[in-house]
Order: structure tokens, then sequence, then C-alpha cells
């Protein structure tokens, strides 16, 4: 099982819920992202919250991310996120 994210309204309410492909693209996408960024931040293995202020930080990355890098996976959790930052709200990861 790969990660879990929970798209969540200021309130903490739950908008969505996304799971990670089986490649596990996302989860890779944050290993390998450089140590300063946020995406390395996002633990595989425990529980990271991106508040609505992290999250316009972690939307510039994600769209920085070449085109050929970006999976249909990593697409929904980018777009999981401008819609956490419209209620401001969270991005929740709940690793394995």
């Amino acid at each position: 099982m790969g990660l879990g994210i929970y798209v969540k309204d200021v309130r903490r309410d739950e908008l969505e819920c996304i799971s990670d492909d089986a490649e596990d693209s996302f989860g890779a996408m944050c290993r390998q992202a450089p140590e300063t960024s946020l995406r390395r931040g996002v633990m595989q293995y425990g529980d990271t919250m991106f508040n609505s202020y992290q999250l316009y930080r972690f939307v510039e990355e994600l769209e920085a991310l070449p085109s050929s890098e970006v999976t249909p996976k990593i697409q929904q959790v980018l777009d999981g996120a401008r819609r956490a930052i419209r209620k401001s709200g969270y991005l929740y990861f709940v690793g394995d």
C-alpha cells in the first residue's frame, strides 16, 4: 500500500481521498526531490500535513516538474492541492 492523500477544508473535513498508483509515482517523485523541497518532507512511513500557506510552495514545485515526469496521479495531487488552497485547507499524507 502506498501513500494516502487527503484533501481537507479549513475545518479539516475530508473533501477528497487520493491513493498513490501501483507504481508509487507520487511517493517516488517525493523521495527523489531535492533535500530543500517540501516534496522531500512527505514521509513514506509516517504522516505529513501541509497547510494552505505551505501548499502554495508545494504547487509551485509540482508545476515546475518537466511535463514528462507528471503522471496522472501527480496531476491529481496537484489538483487536490489547488482545491485545498481554495478552501483554506490542507493536504494530509498518510504513509504505510
